[in-house]
């Protein structure tokens, strides 16, 4: 039976990397990924600095070979059609200006997470991530910055809700690459401080949310391995039970919910709307409503300026007026892009996550897992939070990189399905 062609990016196989001592294969896709990526990684200690790492790294993938983002374009086209669904909504934005900036940006990084994910491949990244995130970690640790009011670590970072994403993201990588005995000894090294100092910063941040999110992608980790080990049929068996059981759980605990919301609310500290999100939720929707298919334009609602933002604000004391959302990414979203953009995004990031997650089970590797895991985290915030698009963001980054890669894992798996059935159906006939 002949092998399936691969669908991961081939330039590794074909360039001639050179393996140092560390078991670093460098190559000018390699370098230029890295610098893209540690630029976003450091964004919030170099400003806007890194902004220019990420826009010179990426550049370089382009200039390197151009015919290959154009590739990866025309495969990931909803990707673009979604990034330019944010561009023209300076047609009927609120504030043009702020939405073109903002759309131009996220076209930029969109197409430059598909150049990464175009010229190296997923091993290659799965490196990149757990050295600029550790070093992002040491930084953090060394700045010995935390909140005046003594509520948080916040390290190299603005926010302790920026420490959390950073330093779980750290700890899932670690623990992917700890998981995976094919990984190098150095880099299997460099993980177990990684997960330690990442889990510590973590605690540190004393960001609830995040804590909790980070708790149900580790408790993925078993079921993924328990999978992977199991035939196709047996997968389906108890993949089809563990949805029953969960759905009957979630029914039995339905009706106990204001018991459950209460005593985390006590645990938390939290107020009973969740700081306030239930008066966002009812503005958003009100927002909504008066225009639901274009919304307000991208990024265009909290500008200073705007009434309602400046509301809100005052009425949550914002003192900054910057750097606050409707706290669920749905809800948030479709303020600005109206309910045809957020349902392109819907589709692309519940895409990754499925992608990712049947990568994972079908595949033992730190990448799959990793990834996997990551969308997992994202799912679980997004409830709370906004995970989703940001320009110049690495969730933006490692989100598309969960569907390209998963969908070539797809790719190459119906390949060698594809063919495996035709040597079966030329191979000898019975009796002859």
């Amino acid at each position: 039976m002949q092998s399936a062609p691969s669908a991961f990016p081939q330039p590794l196989r074909r360039r001639r990397a050179v393996r140092t001592g560390l078991a670093i294969p460098w190559s000018p896709e390699i370098l230029a990924s890295f610098v893209a990526f540690l630029g976003l990684t450091l964004v919030a200690l170099l400003g806007a600095k890194g902004v220019l790492l990420f826009l010179i790294g990426g550049m370089a993938l382009v200039v390197i070979s151009p015919d290959h983002l154009l590739r990866g374009l025309r495969r990931e086209w909803l990707l673009i059609v979604m990034a330019l669904w944010c561009l023209v909504s300076l047609a009927w934005s609120d504030y043009p200006a702020v939405s073109l900036r903002y759309g131009v940006q996220l076209l930029l990084t969109v197409m430059i997470a598909i150049a990464i994910c175009q010229r190296i491949t997923p091993q290659a990244l799965i490196k990149i991530v757990l050295l600029s995130y550790g070093i992002a970690a040491v930084l953090s640790f060394a700045s010995g910055r935390a909140r005046g009011d003594g509520m948080g670590f916040l390290g190299i970072y603005a926010s302790k809700n920026a420490l959390a994403f950073a330093m779980g993201t750290l700890l899932l990588v670690s623990l992917a690459v700890l998981l995976d005995r094919r990984m190098p000894r150095f880099w299997r090294g460099l993980a177990l401080p990684g997960a330690g100092l990442g889990a510590m910063l973590m605690v540190m941040g004393q960001s609830t949310g995040a804590l909790v999110a980070v708790a149900a992608s580790l408790a993925a980790v078993a079921p993924i391995l328990l999978l992977q080990r199991m035939k196709t049929n047996a997968r389906v068996i108890v993949i089809i039970l563990s949805v029953v059981l969960i759905t009957a759980a979630a029914v039995m605990l339905s009706t106990m919910a204001d018991k459950l919301a209460l005593a985390f609310l006590n645990t938390t500290g939290k107020d009973v709307t969740l700081t306030g999100r239930t008066d966002l939720w009812s503005v958003a929707f009100s927002e909504i409503l008066q225009r639901p298919f274009l919304g307000t334009g991208f990024q265009a609602f909290w500008v200073q300026g705007n009434p309602r933002a400046e509301e809100l604000w005052a009425q949550f004391g914002i003192g900054g007026r910057s750097g606050f959302n409707f706290h669920n990414t749905l809800i948030s979203n479709a303020v600005e892009i109206g309910l045809i953009g957020v349902a392109m995004q819907a589709a692309l990031f519940f895409s990754a996550v499925y992608f990712s997650l049947v990568w994972a089970v079908r595949t033992r590797s730190a990448a799959s897992l990793f990834l996997a895991l990551f969308m997992v985290r994202q799912m679980m915030l997004m409830g709370v939070e906004v995970v989703f698009f940001f320009q110049f963001g690495v969730e933006t980054i490692l989100m598309v990189a969960a569907l390209y890669y998963g969908r070539s894992f797809r790719l190459m798996d119906k390949a060698a399905e594809t063919a495996a059935l035709k040597a079966r159906s030329l191979g000898p006939k019975p009796g002859r």
